[in-house]
């Protein structure tokens, strides 16, 4: 008898997310606890230019932050559910707000997860130093063991 996993499924809605997923599902199997995690990133809104307060970046509307979070929650929620169907497996989804590689990680640890899936673009070295990678970020600081999916194994797997 082999004992269930628990596998944390990264999403941000996208195709490839979806993809990457189906095949960390193939690679791993259909017998483990699966929990699919979706981040909303906060909203966080301008000040005019030129006020006192420009020295301080962008302000927290905490009205509006809660309003954007509750519209990316619940249509993350609906993705997480058609997500289940479509890769044939018990899911439990979760929509957490914040960093998305920040937030995987604590949830990984939180969940005791034993494997992170996770897609990535495999954009070169130049853009992941300029505005970072979320699959790189999981895999320098995750608390256990990290499967990416590379968009080209993707394709490679495509029907």
């Amino acid at each position: 008898m082999t004992a269930m996993s628990t596998v944390l499924l990264a999403t941000d809605g996208s195709d490839l997310a979806t993809a990457a997923m189906a095949r960390g599902v193939e690679l791993i199997g259909k017998e483990n606890h699966f929990v699919a995690v979706s981040v909303v990133p906060p909203a966080f809104v301008p000040t005019p230019a030129g006020t006192p307060l420009d020295a301080q970046g962008p302000v927290l509307d905490v009205e509006r932050e809660l309003e954007l979070e509750q519209e990316g929650s619940a249509e993350s929620a609906a993705e997480l559910r058609e997500l289940a169907e479509l890769l044939g497996v018990d899911l439990h989804g979760r929509v957490e707000v914040g960093e998305p590689g920040d937030v995987l990680c604590a949830v990984a640890d939180e969940i005791n997860a034993d494997v992170i899936v996770v897609g990535s673009h495999g954009h070169g070295w130049l853009q992941r130093v300029l505005i970072g990678s979320v699959s790189n970020h999981v895999l320098h600081h995750a608390p256990c063991p990290v499967l990416v999916v590379r968009l080209e194994d993707v394709r490679k797997h495509e029907p």
